[in-house]
């Protein structure tokens, strides 16, 4: 890496440091100039001023993000695939960028107006990858129909918080954690009791079928519904 870019790195994770310790109004570039060993006026050869610095800390990173969950969750798999896939990297980028996330929830607000509109623009793009899986494992049948912003929402939420309480040294690694929150999607909290708990072949089978169950039940609620709206013996049809 040229030494212009590791400087304009090593910048940027210092300004994102501070602003998480003291608030992004609570730091100057003579703060983050004297964090790095630069004067201020070094700063300048790589960002034209405090904006500029702010919408590379957010826009950068969130676009970045953007680009690589998208590549990540547009496999050939199905939705229920691609959720695993998303929720996933999801974890992994909230684990290896901690104080970014941190920063984001926490001082938002704090951003100049251009530069928070840019971020939620982005941040909003990035929302539209989870919510067009939903969408697809609800056409598919995969999915029970929710709706699609509060499940969005919750997902989200979900791997988000994370970057309140992971602990690089906690019992757990982030696939570890990634894996029992699709466990936790697609599965729920209540336990069956109508076939073993164990994981291998019998514990797939048993979900398939359950899940066909539900399916069942769905869809004969659902005529049920209809039928009187219908034609035909028992109908209401003109």
């Amino acid at each position: 890496m040229a030494r212009g870019a590791m400087v304009r790195d090593e910048v940027v994770r210092s300004a994102t440091r501070l602003f998480k310790e003291r608030g992004i109004r609570g730091v100057s570039l003579q703060d983050i100039a004297d964090e790095v060993g630069l004067t201020k006026g070094a700063l300048y050869h790589y960002f034209s001023n405090r904006d500029d610095l702010l919408r590379q800390v957010f826009g950068d990173w969130i676009t970045q993000e953007f680009e690589s969950l998208r590549a990540h969750t547009s496999g050939s798999g199905g939705p229920t695939a691609q959720l695993r896939d998303y929720v996933r990297y999801h974890v992994t980028s909230v684990t290896q960028n901690i104080d970014l996330y941190h920063l984001s929830f926490s001082s938002e607000a704090e951003l100049p107006p251009d530069v928070r509109a840019e971020f939620r623009q982005l941040k909003r793009r990035s929302d539209s990858v989870l919510k067009a899986i939903l969408r697809a494992g609800v056409a598919a049948g995969d999915f029970e129909p929710r709706d699609e912003k509060v499940m969005a929402f919750a997902i989200d939420g979900m791997c988000n918080w994370l970057s309140q309480w992971y602990a690089a040294d906690g019992p757990k690694s982030p696939a570890q954690i990634a894996d029992d929150f699709v466990e936790l999607l697609l599965r729920g909290l209540v336990r069956q009791d109508d076939g073993p708990t164990d994981s291998g072949p019998a514990h797939g089978a048993v979900a398939t079928a359950e899940y066909h169950a539900r399916a069942i039940r769905f869809h004969s609620e659902r005529l049920e519904q209809l039928l009187p709206t219908l034609g035909g013996p028992g109908g209401t049809g003109a």
